[in-house]
């Protein structure tokens, strides 16, 4: 079971530069074996980046997602996605569809934003290199 992260470990997770905030969602979701998003009345959230390109953003827990549902996203709540399910499903569909992913976003704006395939990738590795080689959620074959 995951405890709940506290105010104080929250603020000093979004300290941390966005590429620290990147490999902590590495390893926290192949830990979990899920990620989170947020979810509001029209769906999961989104925004567009400088080249019009549509991100959607995930979080490694959902403490961290509910910590940025404020402003335009106060009518969001943070949704769960099952690691192997995500990997599988969403990274390749958004690949597909020329969508981006903000990995790990701070209340300020900052992020990593990726090509899902490299996510994907990112997601194996890491949990190819964890003790026992598989990841919390996903599938091995």
């Amino acid at each position: 079971m995951n405890v709940p992260l506290s105010a104080t470990e929250l603020a000093n997770l979004f300290e941390r530069p966005a590429d620290d905030r990147y490999a902590y969602f590495l390893t926290e979701a192949n830990s979990r074996g899920q990620v989170w998003t947020l979810q509001g009345p029209g769906g999961f959230v989104a925004f567009r980046d400088e080249d019009g390109r549509d991100c959607f953003p995930f979080w490694p827990t959902p403490e961290l997602a509910a910590a940025v549902a404020n402003d335009d996203w106060s009518d969001c709540r943070p949704e769960p996605l099952e690691l192997s399910i995500f990997m599988e499903r969403w990274l390749k569909g958004m690949a597909r569809d020329a969508r981006l992913v903000s990995v790990f976003p701070a209340p300020d704006g900052t992020s990593i934003v990726v090509e899902p395939l490299e996510l994907l990738q990112d997601l194996e590795d890491a949990s190819a290199a964890r003790p026992n080689g598989l990841g919390g959620g996903a599938k091995s074959s």
